[in-house]
């Protein structure tokens, strides 16, 4: 049972709840304008930083939707065109390959379904600068001060909303991996199985032969006989 459950962990269909950092965090104002424009800086890099790292997710996500579409479509083309053979297959083989076909189908659909959640925008609402925080006439270090406070809520509220979608890229990743490996598993497990399929196309092929065989001896036998 723990094992089913670390599993369900691994691939994001038991969620975990995580705490998350707090988006409100006291700021001291500070007095020296110096000062206040290096936090300002650093808040701008780290503003930044989270950026780029959002449009690598989403581009890895929108990727992976791409490959996953791909990929699914050449496997349910495998399997349509292996599904007449599956009748010579026995019962206990059948069994196998069916388990194996619906897993690594459920793996590849939840891979899309969880790369997917990053496109749906209303879950991420990203908060941005107000214009409140220019609308009244202020001293600088005030104007900067303030400032500093919106950033520091932007990049905290930003980060996890980004650590939302990078899980949602993780979790897709590893389904998208284990249905991999379930396809060439399944492929293998078709090629192993042929070999025990009786050949009835070759048995059906040699029986005209034989049929024939017969009627031309017994046309020859008439033919002979004065009768």
């Amino acid at each position: 049972m723990k094992m089913i459950k670390d599993y369900l962990k691994y691939i994001g269909f038991w969620k975990v709840p995580q705490e998350s950092p707090p988006t409100k965090e006291e700021f001291k104002k500070e007095k020296k304008i110096s000062i206040a424009e290096r936090k300002l800086a650093y808040l701008k890099e780290m503003e930044a930083n989270h950026i780029e790292r959002r449009n690598t997710i989403e581009t890895k996500n929108s990727q992976l939707i791409g490959q996953a579409s791909i990929v699914s479509s050449v496997f349910f083309l495998f399997i349509s065109l292996l599904i007449d053979s599956f009748s010579e297959v026995n019962l206990l083989g059948r069994i196998i390959l069916s388990v194996i076909f619906l897993v690594v189908l459920i793996h590849y659909l939840y891979a899309v379904i969880q790369a997917t959640k990053t496109l749906e925008i209303n879950r991420y609402q990203y908060p941005n600068r107000s214009t409140s925080t220019i609308s009244n006439n202020k001293k600088e270090i005030d104007f900067i001060n303030e400032e500093i406070q919106d950033l520091i809520y932007i990049v905290n509220k930003s980060s996890e909303l980004d650590n939302q979608k990078g899980d949602n890229l993780l979790f897709a990743a590893r389904c998208f991996q284990i249905a991999n490996i379930g396809f060439g598993i399944l492929t293998i497990s078709i090629i192993i199985m042929t070999f025990f399929i009786p050949n009835s196309s070759k048995q059906s092929n040699e029986n005209p032969k034989v049929d024939d065989q017969v009627c031309t001896t017994t046309t020859k036998q008439k033919a002979l006989d004065p009768s």
